[in-house]
């Protein structure tokens, strides 16, 4: 026997040829009618053997351990016999019956008599829901009616019918038969699969959900559920089918009663439960990942049909709008609630897609190069843009399914329908508020939404076609005609679009109702905690004190709910879709001033955690990078610290991490070592400079040994470093030197190469040193230090300043400076220099001279009085001083005009 994938394609081949189906590779069909059902008679005899070989292994199988595997097999193989069976007794009706026919006949009856018998002895009827009351209705029912047709089957066999009455009164018993006992149970079977397919569906969707917004591994049982439960009902439609074809047979070829054929009706309303069964049998897994399309991007398509049994013609994808697709699922409802299969109309698409050949070639333009700049040709990837595509399934061998999958799929024009046309900064102006009730969606700065229609056609036991439909998950396709710097700003409107319909994850069956009312404040939270874990492919999430910050500031009046119950005691408790895309965070700084949303905030944030190369996503791992924290929070953890570092996110210039820096490094007053709060680090920098390496210099720089973690603990910078380094996380300059072989460098000919061996340099972060700030210009105006501001002059300013930090540089307290001054001799005023009341006096020149000073480090530092005024905030441009303390008291500096001293 050939492997089931081949099997299976020689019966896809079969009924395409015998309807035939003009596939877009098949070569042009030059066949007549009776050339072409020779060919379908040739496939049939060449699949006879394949049958007969597959009933012989079921029948060889003794274990009484069978599953649901074994089931599947059983009824794949029967509905595929019934297939052609019935497609070869409605073709034997109208042509002349040949030997050959009666044989083809009569070997496939046989299969399905040995299929029925082996079921009725082995495969009992599956009891997988026995408490369920309408499940043991439906059983009794079903073997109800299996008992009265095997009892018409024994008085046909038995009875002799030699007048018209006897035919008469049997036809009567076989209409009988199916009014009273065969129809009222496929009305129970249709009922009950009803209500239990709706069930399993929105347990599907709702893990498609769930695994869509938190990026989960499915594990897979409720489509196993869902799987067991179309296998099953399938199974005990394919008895009753086999049995009323083996009943057809008998009557129509062996006994031959009627000059018409009195039981193709109850096969016809068999297959027609079928139909119905499968009428919502197919899963769009797509999309799996990500639910923003961008046009003109390559993106996978997958689908595939749960139901075993028959086998599928083709797959047509297209992309419907929100009110198309609630008309395709109304009309599924209307399938479901009159019982009966029935075709869905042709729907508008609202995109065009287009299929890349997985070749790789590319399409020519429509027109050449040469053309003028006015020519309106489609793209490349547009010229085979089409309001559907239709995918030709292939059998999946190991899961047992009809599959259609494409890797190469693209949207290629703006969407059609409900879009809008402003930025989402723009949707958020005070004038979208008092739009309509239909345009209201729009003015909250919502993206459209648009759903996968699957149309699935199979070749249905009856003869004829049958079609199955489903809607995928929604999606938003982002467009590409803003490629400015408004493009991250609408990507914020789609982002929060996709977050906003999955997190309130409202279902209407297949589809995700849009919810307006707003969500609480807990829920909203725990969401965005795990929109950040999800997206930021990070195991640590936020926590709750991240959100303090927060629950502040997500209401101005542009925005305002008005909703009862939506601040109590000024904190945020119903948070709206407005709320996440207004802009109402702002900063400023000198003459820049930008407002921001929260959600825009966080997409930079998550921007800056997608760069695997800025070490951001391993820190913040390892618990080194914290969340969002207040100013004074951040103080009073470092206060009990002498010198310590903290790392943690920010949205104080957007999406930031922050540094803030406790250092003794340029004073030894602790009364100075104030936290200090390092320039934001936004995308830009940490491209340029990975955050390793900026906690290397900055660590450098202000001498600081220790970083805090986010549980507190202190832990030394050195071995954080060096486990980095352990961890394979690279440094930034791998080499000390690098060599390069020119032949510039010398005056030789060209062919000869010079080798230089350059040492290899790196770009260090240095802080500029600036006065701490917090509560230092409390400290300066108690001490009296702005006194000095109205004395001191400019270059005798920069002598002082230079003064100190050379004194601070080598550890000298004032009085070794007092005792170095004593022995400075001049050629010109011999003998020591003191001065008690200053450090030097204008009525004295003093020319500098070296002499050999004392190197012994005094109890106190000596700080420079600041250049300009005192300021809260540091100025990246400006030189930064420490400040000047001494122990409480200020030093006095008496300055009058100086002449240039000699060395």
């Amino acid at each position: 026997m050939v492997p089931n994938d081949v099997f299976q394609k020689l019966l896809y081949d079969l009924f395409c040829m015998w309807h035939g189906v003009q596939r877009h590779y098949d070569p042009p069909i030059p066949d007549s009618e009776e050339q072409r059902m020779q060919k379908v008679k040739n496939l049939i005899c060449k699949l006879l053997t394949e049958i007969d070989g597959r009933v012989n292994r079921i029948k060889q199988n003794n274990n009484h351990q069978r599953g649901q595997d074994f089931y599947e097999e059983w009824t794949m193989l029967t509905w595929n016999v019934l297939c052609i069976t019935n497609r070869l007794q409605n073709s034997l009706s109208q042509v002349v019956v040949s030997n050959e026919d009666k044989m083809i006949y009569s070997r496939l009856n046989q299969a399905l008599v040995e299929l029925v018998n082996y079921s009725r002895d082995f495969l009992p009827f599956p009891s997988t829901n026995e408490m369920d009351p309408e499940y043991v209705m439906l059983r009794d029912k079903m073997n109800q009616t299996m008992m009265s047709l095997h009892g018409l089957y024994r008085q046909m066999n038995s009875a002799m019918y030699q007048t018209p009455d006897d035919v008469e009164n049997f036809r009567i018993h076989l209409q009988t038969f199916g009014d009273d006992i065969l129809v009222p149970c496929l009305e129970q079977y249709k009922t009950f699969c009803n209500k239990n397919c709706m069930a399993l569906w929105q347990q599907v969707r709702l893990v498609q959900v769930e695994r869509m917004r938190d990026q989960v591994k499915d594990q897979g049982c409720s489509i196993e559920n869902l799987v067991s439960f179309y296998s099953n009902m399938t199974y005990v439609l394919a008895v009753l089918g086999a049995r009323l074809q083996g009943f057809r047979y008998d009557l129509t070829v062996n006994k031959k009663f009627f000059n018409f054929d009195p039981v193709v009706h109850m096969s016809e309303a068999v297959f027609a439960a079928l139909e119905l069964l499968m009428s919502n049998c197919v899963l769009a897994t797509e999309p799996s990942t990500s639910a923003i399309l961008v046009t003109n991007n390559l993106f996978a398509m997958n689908c595939g049909a749960l139901a075993r049994g028959v086998v599928f013609k083709d797959f047509e994808i297209q992309v419907v709008s929100e009110e198309t697709a609630e008309h395709i699922q109304s009309e599924m409802s209307r399938q479901r609630l009159l019982q009966h299969p029935a075709p869905i109309g042709n729907v508008p698409s609202a995109a065009l897609l287009a299929m890349k050949p997985t070749t790789g070639t590319k399409r020519s333009n429509a027109a050449s190069n040469s053309d003028s700049a006015n020519n309106t040709a489609h793209k490349k990837s547009d010229v085979n843009s089409k309001e559907s595509v239709i995918i030709y399934p292939v059998y999946n061998s190991k899961n047992r399914y009809w599959a259609a999958t494409y890797p190469h799929l693209l949207c290629t024009t703006r969407q059609k329908g409900r879009q809008s046309i402003h930025s989402s900064y723009q949707d958020l102006s005070p004038s979208g508020t008092n739009s309509s009730a239909s345009n209201d969606k729009n003015g909250s700065g919502k993206r459209p939404i648009f759903y996968f229609h699957i149309k699935a056609t199979m070749f249905s036991p009856s003869g004829r076609f049958a079609t199955a439909h489903t809607l995928s998950l929604p999606f938003t396709i982002a467009t590409r005609r803003n490629q400015d710097c408004q493009v991250q700003r609408m990507m914020s409107s789609y982002t929060a679009t996709i977050f906003w319909l999955y997190g309130c994850n409202t279902q209407d069956g297949l589809l995700l109702q849009w919810i307006d009312g707003g969500m609480h404040w807990d829920h909203f939270k725990h969401l965005f905690k795990q929109h950040f874990k999800v997206n930021a492919d990070v195991q640590r999430s936020l926590i709750d004190n991240d959100f303090e910050l927060l629950k502040y500031k997500l209401q101005c009046p542009d925005c305002c709910s008005g909703q009862d119950g939506a601040r109590v005691n000024g904190v945020q408790q119903i948070v709206t879709f407005k709320n996440v895309l207004c802009p109402h965070l702002r900063y400023e700084c000198n003459s820049t001033n930008v407002r921001f949303s929260v959600w825009r905030g966080m997409l930079e944030l998550l921007q800056i955690f997608h760069d695997t190369r800025n070490n951001v996503r391993k820190l913040w791992e390892m618990g080194f990078l914290m969340g969002f924290m207040e100013f004074e929070e951040v103080d009073n953890m470092l206060e009990k610290h002498k010198s310590a570092l903290i790392m943690r996110l920010s949205f104080v210039t957007g999406g930031t991490i922050c540094f803030t820096v406790k250092s003794l490094a340029h004073t030894l007053d602790p009364r100075s070592s104030r936290p200090i709060h390092l320039e934001p680090l936004d995308l830009k920098r940490l491209q340029q400079k990975c955050l390793k390496d900026y906690l290397r210099d900055i660590a450098d720089a202000e001498k600081v040994k220790y970083i805090l973690t986010a549980n507190e603990e202190v832990i030394n910078i050195e071995s954080l470093l060096e486990s980095l380094k352990e961890l394979g996380v690279k440094p930034e300059n791998p080499s000390e030197s690098r060599e390069i072989s020119s032949n510039i460098t010398h005056m030789g000919d060209i062919d000869t190469m010079q080798h230089i061996k350059f040492t290899a340099m790196r770009i260090a972060v240095v802080t500029c040193k600036v006065k701490p700030p917090s509560a230092d210009q409390e400290e300066n105006d108690a001490n009296g230090l702005n006194r000095l501001q109205a004395t001191l002059g400019t270059r005798d300013d920069d002598f002082l300043r230079d003064f100190v930090q050379l004194a601070n540089a080598y550890g000298k307290s004032k009085q070794d400076l007092y005792e170095a001054l004593d022995f400075i001799n001049d050629q010109y005023q011999p003998g020591p220099i003191r001065k008690t009341s200053s450090i030097y006096d204008s009525s004295h020149h003093i020319p500098l001279a070296p002499a050999p000073i004392a190197r012994n480090m005094g109890p106190t530092m000596i700080s420079p009085p600041p250049a300009k005024p005192p300021s809260q905030l540091p100025s990246p441009n400006q030189t930064t001083i420490p400040h000047m303390y001494n122990n409480g008291i200020p030093m006095i500096y008496e300055h009058h005009q100086q002449q240039r001293f000699d060395y």
